[in-house]
């Protein structure tokens, strides 16, 4: 269990005591209510995905700030600040948040990865693969229903 908030920007780690919301700006405070360092974070069309992970209370924001990608995480001690700060966040940022498992850190960054190699991607929710049919062509899996490979176009039985 976390003792403090943290943020985390160029991959060090910072505490928080809370977030306050200035249009599409979120400002990380610290205990003494100023910002903290590096704790200033425009939220608006440099965000490309949030996720977040219910079970360790973690929201990861994909940022994409004219071809500089990053992933900046942000982590809480409490359930409730979790529960009440990411939908605030989000919706200074104009985004859905994908809830994603405990794999989201990997996936955050591979994201970032893909968007260094000028690769766009659609962010979705986790699913089941059991609700998932695999395209025999190339592999890829999609909503059971869907008549056609979304990846390839390869007909799915």
């Amino acid at each position: 269990m976390l003792r403090n908030n943290y943020f985390i920007i160029n991959k060090k780690a910072r505490v928080f005591s809370s977030i306050k919301i200035a249009g599409k700006t979120a400002v990380f405070l610290d205990s003494g209510g100023r910002p903290a360092d590096f704790g200033v974070l425009p939220l608006g069309d440099s965000v490309y995905a949030m996720l977040s992970c219910d079970e360790v209370k973690l929201l990861m924001i994909v940022t994409d700030r004219q071809g500089v990608h990053d992933v900046i995480g942000v982590f809480w001690k409490d359930e409730a600040d979790f529960e009440s700060e990411c939908p605030r966040l989000g919706n200074a940022a104009g985004m859905k948040i994908y809830r994603r498992d405990l794999k989201i850190n990997s996936y955050a960054w591979s994201i970032a990865g893909k968007l260094d190699e000028g690769v766009r991607l659609r962010v979705t929710e986790a699913v089941d693969e059991s609700d998932m049919t695999e395209c025999p062509d190339c592999g890829m899996l999609n909503p059971k229903g869907t008549p056609y490979c979304l990846e390839c176009g390869c007909e799915l039985e």
